[in-house]
């Protein structure tokens, strides 16, 4: 039987090596400085202006059994709106139109839908709704 003080003592062994955290913290501040970066640079960089594409229309050559009407094609022209700076003149045929104008309104028009047809029964009349007045406590007020 061994004693405690008999017990063969354990052989000192050198610490587990752990890795390396630089190579870590490198790529982990280079990314923050991209993040920072490009924030940065889309808080502080003046907005694009906006360009419309014109979409063509192809038509397919085909006999048509009956002539399409006239009044049923649509062309819709993108307006280009430009500023000139002092001293620029538009050019031929362009509408110009002056900063002292008023802005264009739109205007929608609803067009009522058609009655509905009135059920055979009316119903009866709609009930006066009650309103009860109470104070802060909850106590009803004549």
């Amino acid at each position: 039987m061994e004693t405690p003080t008999n017990r063969p003592v354990p052989a000192a062994h050198a610490p587990k090596s752990k890795p390396d955290a630089w190579p870590m913290r490198l790529a982990l501040g280079a990314g923050g400085i991209a993040a920072v970066s490009a924030l940065t640079a889309a808080i502080v960089m003046p907005p694009q202006t906006v360009t419309n594409t014109q979409v063509t229309q192809q038509t397919v050559q085909q006999p048509l059994s009956t002539p399409v009407p006239a009044s049923t094609i649509q062309v819709v022209q993108p307006v280009k709106y430009v500023q000139l700076l002092p001293g620029q003149t538009p050019p031929p045929g362009a509408q110009v139109i002056s900063p002292a104008d008023p802005t264009p309104r739109t205007v929608v028009v609803n067009v009522p839908a058609p009655a509905a047809k009135q059920p055979a029964a009316q119903p009866p009349a709609a009930q006066k709704p009650v309103y009860i007045k109470t104070t802060q406590s909850g106590t009803v007020v004549p």
